[in-house]
């Protein structure tokens, strides 16, 4: 008996209106979207650079804008400026450092604030450079001790003042909590919007990455880059939400298809699997490890990503009448109504609407006299 391999079938009809797709978000994201990105670059005054950090061995990716005022650069490189207000910014995960220049562009942060964005180990350039330049021997993946250490020379490398606020996002917001209880005699407050602290990963979504059956950012489908959406939404079983699939249909066969582009197949599962698998103090804590640092915590109460009820629980919040108070007494814990990860049930995204009141939060320094 000849046994025949059967290959998935794929309607000529679908095959047509897949290219008709990527045509049409390629070209939007090629065109529009690369000149957007441009042009948020340039308002933000973000430049890329680079610096080798020797204790590390490794070169960290970032950009900066430096700090000017009345027109001329304020910021002596070879020199710490202990009172330079400066403000850190991290991505989130298959993030770059440049994703952030348009948000960063829409805060209006005065010019003689310094701000750096720091790339992470096993994204943006890291990949570009080492993961495909040299595979075979790209061989150690990102852990949290490592993203901590690389993230702590940087900040004496590139002589960060100790007069800095920071923000991150989900993975950053993860390596900002730990990088200021690391280094509080650099990082004054931060924001912190979903962190990614291990016991607050949803736990069905931690099950669903180990067992295959939640891919996540490692897309392996057209599929799943629908199911994504909808769940750094309100989630893909949230029938009730006004924005059903935030991102257009058409957008969603250019993103797969850029993700085959951005790593190599299996990257970001390893990376994940990798993070997800520590069990190092104080990355395995189960409560706030970091009491009197300052700090604004935002969560969205629809988190699909990163649970709102374990965030609470890691940081002692209890509420009383629609507010919110932490046994960590320096901690202000605010929710995000009827939002996600990433998007609101409306479709709005969650950088707008946290806007105002982290910018008025990071722009409080302990000494701004210039």
């Amino acid at each position: 008996m000849t046994s025949m391999k059967t290959e998935r079938y794929t309607p000529a009809c679908t095959r047509a209106q897949r290219e008709v797709e990527a045509l049409i978000g390629g070209v939007v994201l090629k065109t529009i979207g690369k000149a957007a990105q441009n042009i948020a670059l340039t308002k933000s005054g973000l430049v890329a650079k680079e610096v080798y950090l020797p204790q590390c061995g490794y070169t960290m990716y970032y950009h900066e804008r430096e700090a000017v005022v009345d027109g001329k650069d304020k910021f002596d490189q070879d020199k710490r400026n202990l009172n330079q207000p400066t403000i850190l910014f991290f991505h989130g995960i298959t993030q770059r450092s440049e994703d952030l220049a348009g948000f960063i562009a829409s805060l209006d942060i005065p010019p003689h604030v310094r701000i750096l964005c720091p790339e992470q180990m096993g994204h943006g350039r890291d990949i570009d450079n080492r993961l495909r330049a040299d595979p075979d021997n790209y061989t150690q993946l990102p852990t949290h001790h490592l993203m901590l250490e690389s993230n702590s020379e940087f900040l004496d490398v590139v002589n960060c003042s100790s007069n800095t606020n920071s923000f991150g996002i989900s993975l950053g917001g993860a390596a900002c909590y730990y990088l200021q209880h690391h280094r509080p005699d650099i990082i004054k407050r931060t924001v912190l919007v979903s962190p990614a602290i291990l016991c607050c990963v949803d736990k069905g979504l931690v099950n669903g990455i180990r067992e295959g059956t939640n891919n996540f950012c490692c897309f392996e489908s057209r599929h799943d880059v629908k199911l994504l959406m909808r769940d750094l939404s309100t989630g893909r079983d949230d029938y009730t939400r006004e924005k059903w699939d935030p991102v257009p249909q058409f957008f969603l066969e250019s993103v797969y298809r850029q993700s085959k582009k951005g790593a190599p197949a299996g990257h970001f599962r390893a990376l994940l699997l990798n993070l997800l698998a520590n069990t190092d103090s104080p990355f395995s804590a189960m409560k706030d490890v970091d009491a009197e640092s300052h700090r604004l915590v935002m969560w969205p109460e629809k988190d699909r990503i990163i649970n709102y009820e374990e965030g609470k629980r890691f940081f002692e919040v209890s509420s009383s009448g629609g507010d919110f108070a932490s046994k960590s007494s320096n901690t202000v814990f605010e929710s995000i109504v009827d939002c996600g990860h990433i998007f609101h049930s409306d479709g709005r995204g969650i950088l707008d609407i946290i806007k105002p009141r982290m910018r008025d939060y990071l722009l409080d320094f302990i000494q701004d006299d210039m």
